[in-house]
């Protein structure tokens, strides 16, 4: 029989390739999603509702649809890559360790925007640990290099079950300012608002 501890073995995969619109960031794989083997594999979990209320999906994809991520011009990782209980068993070893590879990762593919599930997420990626953080799209360009100008940054309420300083409503409602800001920039591929 497996021990309860086997989880913290099975890590997620990154879905990505380059020129994405959108790499979605979370924070690290929880217990039920590094089990299950997929992202926000945890019913309780909003993220995979709120693509699809926010307009971002044509359906709700479930779990082991992730890959079908990539059809719609987004991609999908974790700040730090090991499974916890929670967040909080993490190290600020696994943090830096984790944000370092991280900034590699989007200055290699170059995705347009990325959104951080999470403010935890946001603030370790770019070293903003002081200071309140506004949800939602932030000022300026991030991760830039000589040759890349870097990306745009969104910042959304963690979609946790366990995330009680937001309501349902509010979190979900993130998804929809994530459209708006997509569909102003013009990085929403046809294959997310399915037959408009």
């Amino acid at each position: 029989m497996l021990g309860l501890q086997d989880f913290s073995e099975k890590w997620l995969p990154t879905y990505i390739k380059r020129g994405l619109n959108v790499l979605f960031c979370g924070i690290n794989p929880g217990r039920v999603s590094a089990t299950k083997g997929y992202h926000y594999a945890n019913p309780a979990n909003l993220f995979w509702r709120g693509l699809y209320e926010g307009g971002l999906t044509p359906y709700q994809l479930q779990p082991e649809e992730t890959a079908q991520l990539l059809d719609y011009g987004y991609g999908i990782t974790d700040l730090v890559a090991r499974p916890t209980r929670s967040s909080g068993d993490l190290t600020q070893d696994d943090f830096a360790q984790g944000a370092a590879d991280f900034v590699r990762m989007v200055q290699t593919y170059q995705p347009r925007l990325v959104c951080f599930n999470g403010v935890t997420a946001f603030r370790h990626a770019t070293g903003k640990q002081k200071g309140p953080i506004a949800l939602g799209l932030q000022d300026d360009l991030f991760f830039g290099t000589r040759e890349w100008p870097g990306c745009h940054l969104f910042v959304i309420p963690s979609t946790s079950g366990a995330n009680a300083n937001y309501t349902r409503e509010e979190r979900l409602a993130m998804f929809g300012e994530l459209y708006e800001v997509l569909r102003h920039k013009g990085l929403l591929a046809d294959s997310a608002m399915g037959s408009e």
